[in-house]
């Protein structure tokens, strides 16, 4: 009685069903809700303010122990900083609905923050490099009990953040960038506290920028991870290249599909993963058994969030062709950019009917 006597109340006001919203809206009608991380965000902000405190304890201990890593690695801090405050806008956009703009929603996000901060890491990476070499030319004495003091402390503040982070991290391309952050920081301040101990014994000064090179080095390192990867799901590059044959392989063997016309796969962000398939089928076959067969391959096989699929046969392949923009067929051979093109793989390559089959919005985030 409740729930009918709600209803009613619901369309007295106006308010449309859940199926007339989505008719209305269709860009919601097979969006990736992203199950929340609890406690992300307030983690990150917590972490934000710990890397202000790390790095005003290494500045203020490098300035008294003369010691360059412990100066590298509060530059490095700074990154941190910014990383989590570009991590905490990632979260917060990341979590926004997919809309008559944004159709995909706001997953690139988080991969853009992954790409920046790599990005920036590499700029501090160099800066400390740079001193490094001048610290080995001019030969500074270092304060060891000092820099001894300030890692120390270094360390057990970064172990802080290591633990919250480490709760939140996951698979999060953004979030698991934060974590490394704070990861690399950690093995860097206790080489800079191995380090002090080395030069408190031996007075060997050198070991200090020695230490801040290899750090560097270290910190590239993990960088470049973070840059190959969000760069290649910022360029679309296909997360199946590597097993392209197989998923052909598994298509063409699903009864009543004779040829893929154009295939398309790509990332949304880490884990989440779209493609789009235009195939040709046979005129005797059933159409619904041919989508159902390929959407539970897809989605259950290949891990396919997001599947789009347009079937044709033959008549209405040659129909589409004869309205498509301007293909490969059509290309004077000066024009194709590379002689090994095959055009009897991408026949009709960019046809496109808007008639493609939508799956459901349960999914599970077992990339």
């Amino acid at each position: 009685m409740v729930n009918r006597a709600s209803k009613k109340k619901s369309e007295s006001k106006g308010v449309p069903d859940k199926k007339q919203f989505l008719e209305s809206n269709p860009f919601l009608n097979q969006t990736i809700i992203r199950p929340k991380q609890k406690g992300a965000l307030r983690s990150l902000v917590f972490a934000f303010f710990l890397s202000f405190l790390i790095f005003a304890w290494e500045i203020w201990g490098s300035a008294q122990s003369k010691s360059l890593a412990l100066l590298a690695d509060a530059g490095h801090v700074v990154t941190d900083s910014f990383a989590f405050l570009l991590s905490i806008t990632a979260v917060i956009l990341s979590e926004r609905r997919p809309n008559l703009k944004m159709n995909f929603g706001y997953f690139r996000v988080e991969v853009f923050t992954a790409f920046l901060n790599s990005v920036l890491i590499f700029g501090i990476s160099g800066f400390i490099l740079w001193e490094a070499v001048e610290r080995l030319q001019t030969g500074e004495k270092i304060i060891p009990d000092l820099m001894l003091f300030y890692s120390f402390g270094t360390i057990l503040l970064n172990l802080v953040s290591v633990w919250v982070l480490s709760r939140i991290a996951g698979d999060n391309i953004n979030l698991k960038s934060a974590y490394i952050h704070v990861l690399s920081d950690l093995f860097a301040t206790i080489a800079v506290f191995l380090g002090s101990i080395v030069i408190r014994f031996t007075g060997w000064n050198w070991v200090d920028p020695i230490l801040s090179v290899l750090l560097s080095f270290i910190i590239l390192k993990s960088a470049w991870s973070i840059l190959k990867e969000s760069l290649s799901i910022l360029l679309e590059a296909s997360p199946t290249h590597s097993e392209w044959e197989h998923l052909k392989k598994d298509i063409l063997e699903t009864q009543g599909v004779e040829g893929i016309l154009s295939a398309h796969t790509w990332s949304l962000t880490k884990g989440i993963h779209a493609c789009a398939f235009r195939l040709k089928i046979s005129s005797k076959s059933s159409s619904q058994n041919i989508l159902t067969s390929l959407y539970s391959l897809l989605r259950k096989e290949w891990e396919f969030e997001q599947i789009y699929l347009q079937l044709e046969d033959e008549k209405t392949t040659e129909a589409l062709n004869t309205i498509l923009a301007k293909t490969i067929h059509e290309l004077e051979p000066e024009e194709w950019g590379h002689s090994h093109y095959h055009p009897h793989v991408h026949q009709g390559n960019d046809g496109h009917d808007h008639s493609h089959h939508q799956h459901g919005r349960n999914h599970k985030h077992t990339h």
